[in-house]
């Protein structure tokens, strides 16, 4: 049976280098502006995946450590749209996630309404289910200020144990929200709820403890996105009402020695995310994930051996739903003259115009104007 739709939003933290992930390894001013270990090349050991595409007369290729990620592409599930990002320019990490994660530009809301971008899906939507948004980490994104959502790093954290001699008279305070008619009462009602959902389907009598996670194949081990990427999994596969989740994956701001951190950051993103689409199997007809960054970095390379703050970047979108095995958009080259500010890779798709294509094609939201109030964009073609 057909589930809800569901979203994945994966956010690269620190600005990842778009330029280096999928990259225009033919570009005369590309490999004028960077040293080979910061380029893809063509032949040779370090020689990248080429890239099928039609919007430009360039050889692009991904990056040599996203072999996964070609496999996905070349087998039509994986979509590309690159030179995407803010519409305004910002260098600052905490300004444009700050910015992409509220989703405010070209429109404004209520005085004082601090909200994300799925914070208002969530809103508009009004999905219900004991858990229809997971933050997996430590702390809640931006993007779901708004709306209530679990921030876990594991399922078994959601749990309130049955089993300790304090937990009727924890759970019963919970439940009424410090009071009859406490203004917590209800969140904390659903909170409680959440935790007998999870724990009827995970706990084990025998063990007296959370049943660990089988996924149907092995997710790369000492890999720090593939942990993050099994919750996602287990909560789609427990049924447990999820619409939308969040995974970060930090470490992108790559100023000094860019070659060896990139190379590993992207073997990690790559490997754990064909793992998650594996395990999801027919589950993968219900799914889009979303790979994204707050900027790109700087088309030449820096005297450090890395990349500073950029503008353009890419975005990746994954699922079966979406015109995969493609690049959309358009590219503006890297001439000087086509820069932005002489320096980077320009922004010519709006961020939100994906999101928003996400939101109305996969996730079935009417008027994406309820998410990205006053911003109007043509549709980039993920579902044309």
């Amino acid at each position: 049976m057909a589930r809800d739709p569901i979203l994945v939003v994966v956010f690269l933290r620190g600005g990842a280098d778009g330029l280096a992930l999928v990259s225009p390894s033919s570009d005369l001013d590309f490999i004028a502006a960077r040293p080979e270990d910061l380029r893809v090349l063509r032949t040779g050991d370090g020689a990248g995946r080429p890239i099928a595409q039609s919007v430009a007369d360039v050889d692009f290729r991904f990056h040599v450590a996203a072999r996964p990620l070609a496999d996905l592409y070349d087998a039509g599930d994986l979509s590309l749209i690159h030179a995407s990002g803010l519409p305004e320019a910002t260098r600052s990490h905490f300004d444009a996630e700050a910015r992409i994660e509220r989703g405010l530009f070209g429109g404004a809301l209520p005085p004082g309404d601090p909200s994300g971008w799925i914070g208002r899906w969530l809103r508009a939507a009004a999905p219900g289910g004991p858990m229809p948004a997971l933050a997996v980490g430590a702390a809640r994104p931006a993007s779901l200020i708004g709306a209530e959502a679990a921030v876990a790093e594991n399922l078994g954290d959601l749990m309130l144990a049955k089993w300790h001699w304090l937990a009727p008279a924890l759970r019963a305070r919970l439940v009424s929200g410090f009071g009859d008619h406490g203004p917590l009462a209800r969140p904390m009602a659903e909170l409680v709820a959440l935790s007998d959902t999870i724990g009827s389907r995970l706990w084990s009598e025998q063990t007296g403890d959370i049943r660990p996670y089988a996924p149907s194949v092995d997710y790369p081990e000492g890999n720090p996105v593939s942990q993050p990427l099994m919750t996602v999994a287990q909560s789609i596969k427990e049924d447990l009402g999820l619409r939308v989740a969040t995974v970060d994956m930090p470490g992108w701001d790559t100023h000094v020695g860019q070659s060896g951190q990139f190379y590993k950051l992207t073997d990690w993103l790559s490997q754990a995310l064909m793992a998650f689409w594996r395990d999801l199997g027919p589950l993968q007809q219900d799914v889009s994930v979303v790979v994204m960054s707050e900027f790109g970095r700087r088309l030449r390379s820096n005297t450090a051996g890395g990349t500073d703050h950029g503008r353009g970047n890419v975005m990746m979108v994954l699922g079966p739903q979406a015109r995969g095995g493609r690049m959309l958009g358009h590219w503006p080259g890297l001439a000087n003259d086509a820069l932005e500010e002489g320096a980077d890779l320009a922004v010519v798709t709006d961020y939100r115009a994906v999101l928003a294509e996400l939101l109305s094609g996969h996730m079935g939201l009417a008027d994406p104007a309820a998410v990205f109030p006053g911003f109007e964009a043509a549709p980039v073609g993920l579902w044309q």
